[in-house]
């Protein structure tokens, strides 16, 4: 391993050790009590080493945030290519259902997200990531298809956004209230996002039917 590459592995352990420990302190203690000094105590460094790596908790929790966002991402990504053919509400449908059992499955971090109050979920701004990236610009792209293809309703260009953030609610609803332990966990998954669909698909025809 060289230089840069020992120095990259050394950066990416630090960032997770102390992602690891903000989520803890986080949870226990609540986002308040959270501090770059507790931070540093929790993985045995010194706060000005901490300092050379993030500015504030802020920042930190907007990382957690990052790495929540991150995970949703890729498993969404990693269902495109087996449902691609499949029509736009059977899309959406699967792709909801990721999002939520990924972030379910990431409850820890998720737990720590909404203590701290962040509305950061989709990752920090200041990364501009790309349209490619973009989640939400992804969700538009999708509604807008089905939009075309008359199998989804007339939106409003927020739609996507509401969307999200509907599933943001019910996926830390279920982590705080440990609904995902539960037996009929995935019956319960399956009914919220066949109602969300429906939305979708509800007046789809009529709407059509009226702009002819």
């Amino acid at each position: 391993m060289n230089i840069r590459a020992r120095r990259d592995k050394e950066k990416e352990d630090m960032r997770q050790k102390v992602l690891l420990a903000a989520t803890k302190i986080i949870i226990s203690e609540g986002y308040e009590n959270l501090s770059m000094r507790k931070i540093a105590k929790e993985i045995e460094y010194t706060p000005t080493t901490l300092y050379t790596y993030y500015k504030d908790k802020m920042e930190i929790v907007n990382e957690i945030s990052y790495e929540v966002y991150k995970k949703i991402v890729d498993s969404v990504r990693a269902n495109l290519y087996a449902i691609k053919d499949l029509p736009v509400d059977k899309q959406l449908e699967k792709l909801l259902k990721v999002f939520i059992f990924t972030a379910t499955e990431n409850a820890e971090m998720a737990k720590a997200l909404m203590k701290s109050g962040s509305k950061a979920i989709f990752g920090p701004s200041e990364r501009n990531e790309s349209e490619e990236e973009s989640g939400l610009l992804f969700l538009q792209k999708l509604l807008l298809k089905g939009q075309q293809e008359q199998t989804i309703r007339k939106l409003d260009e927020n739609a996507a956004w509401m969307i999200i953030t509907a599933l943001i609610g019910f996926s830390l609803n279920a982590i705080e209230n440990k609904i995902y332990n539960q037996e009929n966990w995935f019956y319960l998954v399956d009914i919220y996002v066949e109602i969300l669909i429906n939305g979708l698909k509800k007046f789809a025809k009529q709407t059509f039917n009226n702009q002819s």
